[in-house]
């Protein structure tokens, strides 16, 4: 079994077309089949069936799906692990929940360079489900998440809690936000219990995003009000463009650094958490 077999397995689930996998890949369509074909030969059954809707997944397929991601992973950490840049002797691998990385993860970066010159560093900012799963699956060494999952071998340290503003595009009190004006971000379960408790006339609002920069571009754009992280919400209040909103509650976020128990007397893990807590409260 090849590489770019899995690489085509996959992307079929995404386009569910042969024709249009095969002009994402660069390959003919003859190539895909070919592909999609050895690879159910050496696995010993279908995976796909073909219809007028296009390709569908088998039962097998679907089965197999995890598989393929996880083997793929494999592959790339062992490239990753292997392909140390020339003067280097170990890598890294950190990441953030998205909206903290402005926070947060370039100081965090400049100071693991410094402490750390030979050890290569691989950033990514993602969602605290993937994170984890990454963290369990050996694809990451240390994550910044919202949401706490507890499994077994990870370990949540709380790191600050985050504070949380709502801020408008007119100057205006909480009473006068109206749910049609309001964009409500939903960064984690425990945010939404937290804004569904102090803010319930608001909590239905028609537009809801996930990332906090995104609802910045829309309040721009439409006008109205979002709550977003203190630091973004001052720094746009002195430019001018916003205003907070009076008499809205701040809500407040805790923020975790989560590692394998097992990685906990690496002197590395250990610096470099230390290094985060620094900058976190900083």
């Amino acid at each position: 079994m090849k590489i770019e077999h899995l690489e085509t397995f996959l992307d079929l689930i995404e386009t569910r077309n042969f024709q249009r996998t095969a002009e994402r890949l660069n390959i003919t369509q003859s190539t895909v089949s070919s592909r999609v074909r050895s690879l159910e030969e050496a696995i010993g059954a279908s995976l796909f069936t073909r219809g007028r809707s296009g390709a569908e997944l088998t039962p097998e397929g679907r089965k197999f799906e995890n598989y393929a991601l996880n083997i793929r992973l494999c592959w790339n950490l062992a490239r990753q692990e292997l392909g140390l840049p020339a003067g280097y002797e170990n890598r890294l691998r950190i990441a953030t929940q998205v909206s903290l990385w402005e926070r947060i993860i370039k100081r965090w970066v400049v100071w693991l360079r410094e402490q750390f010159p030979t050890t290569a560093i691989h950033v990514e900012a993602d969602y605290s489900k993937s994170m984890i799963s990454d963290l369990t699956f050996g694809a990451l060494d240390i994550g910044v998440v919202y949401t706490p999952q507890y499994q077994p071998d990870v370990e949540y340290h709380h790191l600050f809690d985050e504070k949380f503003m709502m801020v408008s595009t007119r100057a205006a009190s909480l009473d006068e936000i109206g749910v049609e004006d309001y964009v409500f971000v939903a960064l984690s379960p425990y945010f939404v219990s937290q804004h569904s408790q102090l803010l319930p006339s608001l909590h239905l609002a028609p537009v809801s995003m996930g990332l906090s920069a995104m609802s910045v571009e829309l309040l721009r754009t439409k006008g109205g009000a979002a709550y977003l992280p203190s630091d973004n919400a001052e720094a746009l209040i002195a430019g001018g463009e916003f205003h907070p909103v009076e008499g809205a509650p701040v809500i407040e976020q805790p923020v975790f650094v989560t590692f394998l128990s097992r990685q906990r007397h690496r002197p590395m893990i250990n610096q470099a958490i230390k290094g985060l807590r620094t900058i976190a409260v900083g």
